[in-house]
């Protein structure tokens, strides 16, 4: 609990508990992707218990995919993985930031995702454009 003399609390670091500099994501492990579809589920039985049996059921959509889902990891000064790493998904199964393996991990992220290309500006009417003289 913060004390007025202490800073806030926020994210701290797995490993140690100090206050964290750095976060990446991971995808779920099994267990906490299962826990995560009970919570989902059990949003959505709440949803059709409190709908208007006088009209359509609500359209819920598809239930979310482990790859859909990622949960976030924090990490001190010391303890932190490289930047490059910190910038990609890790494994559900990775380790980091477990001191034997810093400043890395022990498994191989995902690439990175290429931005979407910008698309082709298209040109104005000769009309629309103003000539300066």
């Amino acid at each position: 609990m913060s004390t007025p003399d202490s800073p806030m609390l926020g994210p701290r670091c797995g490993l140690c508990g100090e206050p964290a500099v750095v976060q990446w994501q991971r995808r779920l492990t099994s267990a906490e992707f299962a826990d995560y579809l009970a919570l989902i589920q059990d949003r959505r039985d709440n949803q059709l218990l409190l709908a208007d049996p006088d009209q359509p059921p609500p359209d819920l959509g598809p239930l979310p995919d482990p790859s859909d889902c990622t949960r976030s990891v924090y990490a001190c000064a010391p303890h932190a993985i490289t930047l490059d790493a910190a910038a990609r998904i890790h494994t559900q199964t990775c380790t980091a930031p477990a001191e034997s393996d810093l400043p890395g991990c022990n498994c191989a992220p995902e690439p990175v995702a290429t931005p979407d290309p910008e698309p082709e500006r298209p040109q104005l009417p000769a009309s629309w454009t103003t000539e300066e003289a």
